[in-house]
């Protein structure tokens, strides 16, 4: 084995590993930790010089990166699973291995994707609840231009079909959007007990997603009557 210093810390790689191999990590290292350096998502912590992390947070999620030890498990062990935990739980993420490229490259792209705000159809399927929890921060993002800032109070689960839902609204399928809308609203006024303004100032901003012309129509034609009560609350239209 053999011990290298690079811009994040000491890596160790195999002794017989080819110079121009060992050199082309290194370069990848030094980028990688470019893009943490210029990022407002991305923190190193360098602390133990084998052994440096990377995190970043979106909304509840915490996610947790050990470069080194996924290099090294790779040439060591062959095993090609990025070191990767989300709230620290470990997250099967399996890079495309290609003996051309350095190890580090796939990193690389992990943080590019937290920079783009991880695209759903870009983002491994096993960290899809990290893809839905930042297409939930979007939403209220877009939002809170316009009033005080809040974080939603939705569970994962709520996040997934709230994320479904807005899917529906964007394609045109308002009706069947606001319906999915309007089950969690109920289901947290009922059986999570949440107050009616608690209810409102979290869905509202989904609901604003619709058109006037989109919620006059469902008022006239909702999936459960009660639904109208929330948009009474919300919106001062007569004759609800």
């Amino acid at each position: 084995m053999r011990e290298v210093d690079t811009a994040i810390g000491i890596l160790t790689l195999p002794k017989e590993l080819p110079q121009e191999r060992v050199d082309a990590e290194i370069k990848g290292i030094k980028l990688f930790k470019e893009i943490i350096d210029s990022s407002k998502s991305w923190k190193l912590n360098d602390a133990i010089a084998t052994s440096p992390t990377v995190y970043c947070r979106v909304g509840d999620l915490r996610i947790e990166l050990d470069p080194f030890r996924t290099i090294e498990d790779c040439y060591f062990r062959n095993d090609f699973h990025f070191a990767l935990k989300i709230n620290s739980r470990y997250v099967c993420v399996l890079e495309s291995h290609n003996s051309d490229t350095a190890h580090i490259d796939p990193l690389i792209s992990l943080l590019l994707l937290g920079e783009a705000r991880w695209p759903k159809e870009s983002t491994p399927k096993t960290m899809e609840e990290v893809s839905v929890e930042q297409q939930i921060i979007d939403y209220y993002s877009g939002y809170e231009r316009k009033v005080k800032p809040m974080m939603p109070s939705f569970d994962a689960e709520n996040k997934k079909h709230l994320v479904h839902a807005m899917h529906e609204i964007e394609t045109g399928n308002s009706q069947t959007g606001l319906a999915s809308i309007f089950a969690i609203a109920r289901l947290k006024y009922v059986c999570a007990m949440w107050t009616m303004n608690h209810v409102i100032e979290q869905i509202r901003p989904f609901v604003n997603a619709c058109s006037d012309e989109q919620i006059a129509h469902y008022i006239e034609n909702p999936f459960e009557q009660t639904d109208c009560i929330f948009l009474k609350k919300m919106i001062a239209i007569p004759n609800i």
